[in-house]
């Protein structure tokens, strides 16, 4: 007999309090009902039911187990609802911030108002969480800077390839007597702002990729602090093409550095389930049709 149905006979009858009444609500015959519940304990080893004259008294055991059957039964009946409507529903997203506030944001706007009914739950967490966070149930999504090893539950793909550019304002290029293309040895000697003052991670990557240091560099907290700044005439900026482009200020210049290779390309995937739920499948299949992918 299908376990499943066992389990929909202990849950009734722990439920309703008896047999009959859970017969009664099962639409079933009580017998029928009698001999599930006496399998189901054969298979488990346990005793679930004494019986009492009004009715069934639940064991410890029974009173343990139920709450997980009736969790599994809500799952299920969650499930079966998505597939009859997708579109109704909570999806959580492991965003990085930089994605989230210039990537993203467009994207979120055109889903919200496609699907109304569905809510996108954000979470910001370090960009290395996010693939455990996954594992752990914790997130739907995560959207995160790769590369990032999937595991056997869950799969990626490439969302965006983001090349790091220079960039100032024309206002800025013009006192500094820059062209769109300059010399390494230029760069250096010009004011960087970067937005990584607590790691310093992507100015030792820029200094590492000329070879020399940076003799005047300006460290800030955060990427919007490091925008506004550059926008005021304070520096040069850099970041991630998509970023700027996501801008649209017609006061940018962009700069070439002519005497090094190209900067190493960073790329954003997204990352879910091996299975995901319709739910989730209906946003990784808008999120494709939007980035082209």
């Amino acid at each position: 007999m299908c376990f499943l149905l066992l389990l929909k006979s202990f849950w009734a009858v722990y439920k309703t309090g008896g047999i009959n009444k859970a017969a009664k609500f099962l639409d079933m015959a009580p017998p029928t009902l009698s001999q599930n519940i006496k399998q189901l304990e054969r298979q488990l080893g346990k005793k679930l039911f004494t019986a009492q004259k009004w009715g069934s008294d639940p064991t410890g055991d029974a009173t343990a187990l139920f709450p997980l059957v009736e969790g599994a039964f809500d799952y299920l009946t969650q499930f079966n609802e998505q597939l009859e409507n997708p579109s109704k529903g909570v999806i959580r997203i492991g965003l990085t911030t930089a994605f989230a506030s210039f990537f993203f944001v467009k994207f979120a706007a055109e889903f919200k108002a496609k699907y109304p009914t569905i809510q996108l739950e954000y979470h910001h967490h370090p960009n290395h969480d996010y693939m455990q966070m996954l594992e752990n149930g914790d997130i739907d999504i995560g959207i995160m800077l790769g590369m990032r090893e999937p595991s056997a539950q869950n799969t990626k793909f490439k969302l965006s390839h983001n090349e790091i550019t220079f960039f100032a304002t024309k206002e800025f290029a013009k006192k500094h007597n820059l062209s769109s293309e300059i010399s390494a040895n230029q760069l250096i000697n010009l004011p960087l702002i970067s937005f990584s003052a607590k790691t310093r991670l992507f100015l030792d990557d820029i200094e590492t990729w000329i070879g020399a240091p940076f003799t005047n560099p300006i460290e800030v907290h955060t990427s919007h602090a490091a925008y506004d700044m550059t926008m005021n005439g304070m520096g040069i900026g850099f970041h991630y093409i998509e970023y700027l482009l996501a801008q649209k200020n017609d006061q940018i210049a962009f700069l070439k550095v002519n005497d090094r290779p190209a900067l190493p390309a960073r790329i954003y995937e997204c990352a879910h389930g091996k299975k995901p739920s319709a739910l989730v499948a209906l946003f990784i299949k808008e999120l494709k049709e939007f980035y082209s992918i």
